[in-house]
């Protein structure tokens, strides 16, 4: 292992967090700057290790993202907003592609910098969407205590601190450690929260997996990627037989009487998946409305609701309060001089395809078939990336379909270490043979 590589990567994910102006961290100022003058000489490698559809595809959607500005006669201040997300996609392939074709098993540093970068800004460089909730209120050690207060700043950093061992160092990482965590994040998240849902999944998600597959490779193959549909037909039995556990623990108060409170008015007394879905989920599912009205040039980055897409889904599918609390939203815009709503989008995949057109939607499509195919196909081929990237893909399904896009940088190194494991099992590329020889210690055990 190059120690150089590993204070690259580890810096990497150290400033992955660290937000310098405005969103912009560190890491996405390093790729910015980077990828320019790395692209000629890694586009060769890129193009042999299957990269370039990815890269085309993220160029395309800086391509619809200045489409739909012009088009939309977005604010000033919105275009350069979605200039800087939808230009850090490409870069970030880039960089990330060149970072795993050095050294493979970095990423394990990448983990451990960005699991200090999470605590690091809370004191320093904060998140912009951090700062934005406290601008009212307190500052100095009033506001750093009102940041840690949350339990949604426990969840995000310990998942964080406690995930990184295992991920990085799965091969070497006890079984019980490697789903005991995660179980612990399961429990902990509904327990302390009644938004830890989709955390709590997610990290069931990974303990499945992580049974299922063990850690060497003709394991996984034949157990995982071999019966790749009978799993996929389990899951969603399993998503029923959660959800009906959900219901019952939720309806008995043993999640607490928030989480009861929240259950009832979501379902109004329909506790279907359907209707606990968009109950919970609401900013998911209204911006669909607006794509289906708009699907080819979409409405610009951070869409301005004129249409009023937003009270109209709300009047169909929502509660009383949702509305009420949009029809308060929209008169506190107006008391401000902000005369306009935004769309609301709480999707990976809806939010490109509403801001940035038919090339967002396909996009994230991609990227799709890419996760999936990966799950089938791949892997098994690097075992260390196992609980990063395989057990990591629950949650990475669910963040498509029901979250905001917030993890720029380790979100598009995910996507392009699935492909990479692509490239290792066509013999496109080659481990490092320190990789190779943990590989040969586990499966000789």
């Amino acid at each position: 292992m190059n120690k150089k590589h590993t204070l690259a990567w580890f810096l990497f994910g150290l400033g992955s967090q660290m937000q310098i102006v405005a969103s912009l961290s560190f890491t996405e100022l390093f790729v910015f700057i980077a990828a320019p003058f790395l692209f000629f000489s890694e586009s060769v490698h890129m193009k042999r290790n299957g990269m370039m559809t990815l890269f085309w595809l993220s160029i395309l959607v800086v391509v619809g993202c200045v489409v739909a500005c012009i088009v939309n006669e977005t604010y000033p201040i919105f275009v350069l907003r979605g200039m800087a997300v939808t230009c850090l996609l490409p870069c970030t392939i880039i960089v990330g592609h060149w970072m795993l074709r050095r050294d493979m098993g970095g990423f394990k540093w990448m983990l451990i910098g960005a699991a200090i970068s999470s605590i690091l800004c809370t004191f320093v460089f904060q998140k912009s969407v951090e700062v934005a909730m406290l601008a009212s209120g307190d500052r100095g050690e009033g506001a750093i205590d009102a940041i840690m207060s949350g339990p949604t700043y426990w969840i995000g950093r310990l998942s964080a601190i406690l995930g990184a061992i295992p991920k990085g160092w799965y091969l070497q990482c006890p079984v019980i450690v490697s789903i005991g965590i995660p179980l612990f994040m399961a429990v902990f998240s509904m327990l302390t929260t009644v938004s830890g849902r989709s955390a709590a999944l997610g990290a069931i998600g990974a303990v499945a997996l992580i049974l299922i597959g063990g850690k060497k490779r003709e394991s996984i193959r034949r157990r995982l990627c071999n019966k790749f549909g009978f799993w996929c037909c389990c899951a969603v039995l399993g998503i029923f037989c959660l959800h009906a556990l959900y219901r019952v623990s939720a309806t008995q108060g043993w999640l607490g009487e928030e989480a009861l409170k929240k259950y009832e008015q979501q379902t109004q007394g329909d506790t279907s998946i359907k209707k606990l879905l968009l109950g919970g989920r609401m900013e998911a599912f209204c911006g669909l409305i607006a794509c289906v009205d708009k699907p080819i040039v979409g409405f610009g980055p951070w869409a301005t609701d004129e249409n009023g897409y937003t009270g109209e889904f709300l009047a169909k599918y929502g509660t009383d309060d949702d509305y009420e609390k949009y029809v308060k939203s929209c008169e506190w815009n107006w008391l401000q001089g902000k005369p306009y709503h935004m769309i609301p989008v709480h999707a990976y995949i809806t939010e490109f395809w509403l801001w940035y057109g038919i090339f967002g939607l396909i996009f994230w499509g991609y990227i799709i078939f890419v996760l999936i195919r990966y799950l089938k196909q791949d892997c098994w081929v690097v075992p260390q990336w196992f609980m990063w990237i395989a057990a990591g893909a629950p949650r990475y399904f669910w963040d498509i379909f029901f979250s905001p896009w917030s993890n720029r940088i380790g979100g598009m190194v995910f996507v392009v270490a699935c492909l990479m494991a692509r490239a290792v099992r066509q013999g496109r590329h080659k481990m490092p043979e320190y990789m190779v020889e943990e590989i040969v210690k586990v499966e000789s055990k």
